[in-house]
């Protein structure tokens, strides 16, 4: 049965969000805020529906044609690309302050402030599914994997490797590039023994890491240049990454005494700022840890190979913290809060991590002082914030 509804919110993976005649939230995959849309209801819960948008019979402002012929066939990878930008960044503000109002709890906050990205041509990381021999990602709403044949927010050096691989007995591979030295690898899941990719490629399979192989590429990001190992976490573009570090050194200021860097991956963050006094990086990847020592061997940083969870906390005037998806949870706010700093600054990928992330923050004496989206990852739903903190009085 078809039925029509006007679309009044956003959840946190873009979703519309409408209610049915009988006041049942719907969540509308592909539905803007303010469209009047006409859905089949595809999925019940005991509190809510899912909706497949059928039709929109008024459209927002903010609504555009997707302009790729992979989204068209149900690629799920932009679930935002039927959005102006424009629209995107105002659906990710406001999926934020819901964050921090419904889950944080937090009544008054500081008004965002918004970094654009370039749309297209960014990403210089791509993890995705194989099918037949061929890369692409998932299709839209379902694990089932959809080979592409063109991919526009990769970089082209990387939609090349996307689209001319072969990367036959392979399950899942994951594609990076130094966009600025023009380095590539390609890491293979479970092996590379039959995949066929370009010659200037650096290809390893995941049973040569797991058998000690080390494999890396480079990147130039701040005036300097990373080793990046093929496990190792980096941003997803080096001018994201430069936008990042930027926001973040702003928000540390500046001073002389110590500052902690928790999840501090290849140094990123210890790197760039800057700060005057000693700096301790805790990271618990290996491959990330070794990447390290290499980027930041002309700093004065003490690198400690750690779960932050099992980390000694030590005194701090500043805590900078870029947790996984999952956040920091309470018993690593607790990690920071007993360095007893000053200043915390929190980099958050998820919008309901952040939301209790920021609750527990506030419950642990810290005032939220400053919040920037930085758009990472134009044309999805994900988002990307900093927040500042200072200790109460």
């Amino acid at each position: 049965m078809v039925i029509e509804l006007v679309v009044h919110g956003v959840s946190s993976d873009g979703a519309g969000v409408g209610r049915d005649a009988d006041g049942r939230v719907v969540f509308v995959p592909g539905a803007l805020v303010d469209e009047r849309v006409a859905v089949t209801v595809v999925e019940e819960k005991k509190r809510h529906a899912v909706g497949q948008l059928v039709q929109v019979l008024e459209p927002s402002p903010d609504r555009v044609d997707p302009t790729c012929a992979e989204v068209e066939r149900g690629c799920g990878g932009c679930d935002l690309r039927h959005a102006s930008i424009d629209g995107q960044l105002r659906m990710k503000e406001r999926i934020v302050l819901d964050a921090l109002e419904r889950i944080g709890r937090l009544s008054e906050h500081p008004a965002p402030t918004l970094v654009p990205l370039d749309p297209d041509g960014y990403r210089t990381t791509a993890r995705c599914v194989v099918v037949h021999g061929h890369a692409g990602y998932r299709h839209r709403r379902s694990a089932e994997g959809l080979a592409v044949a063109a991919c526009p927010v990769l970089h082209p050096g990387l939609e090349e490797l996307l689209v001319d691989g072969d990367f036959s007995g392979v399950r899942e591979v994951t594609l990076r590039l130094g966009a600025r030295t023009g380095e590539r690898l390609v890491l293979a899941d479970p092996t590379a023994a039959a995949v066929d990719v370009a010659q200037d490629v650096v290809l390893v399979g995941a049973d040569e890491l797991e058998a000690g192989r080390r494999a890396w590429y480079h990147e130039e990001v701040a005036g300097r240049r990373w080793r990046i190992s093929a496990r190792s976490f980096f941003q997803a573009s080096p001018e994201g990454a430069e936008a990042l570090a930027s926001v973040v050194g702003a928000m540390v200021g500046a001073g002389d005494g110590p500052l902690v860097d928790l999840y501090g991956g290849v140094g990123l963050f210890a790197g760039t700022i800057g700060w005057a006094g000693p700096i301790t990086l805790v990271e618990r990847a290996a491959s990330a840890v070794a990447d390290a020592r290499v980027n930041l061997a002309d700093r004065s940083v003490k690198i400690l190979a750690s779960p932050v969870e099992r980390w000694k906390p030590s005194s701090a005037d500043v805590v900078v913290a870029d947790p996984a998806r999952a956040g920091l949870g309470r018993r690593n706010v607790e990690q920071i809060a007993a360095t007893g700093c000053a200043v915390a600054v929190l980099v958050s990928c998820d919008a309901g991590a952040l939301g209790r992330d920021v609750g527990l923050m506030v419950q642990a004496g810290f005032d939220l002082d400053a919040i920037t989206l930085v758009d990472l990852f134009p044309q999805t739903s994900r988002v990307e914030v900093v927040t500042r903190f200072v200790r109460g009085a």
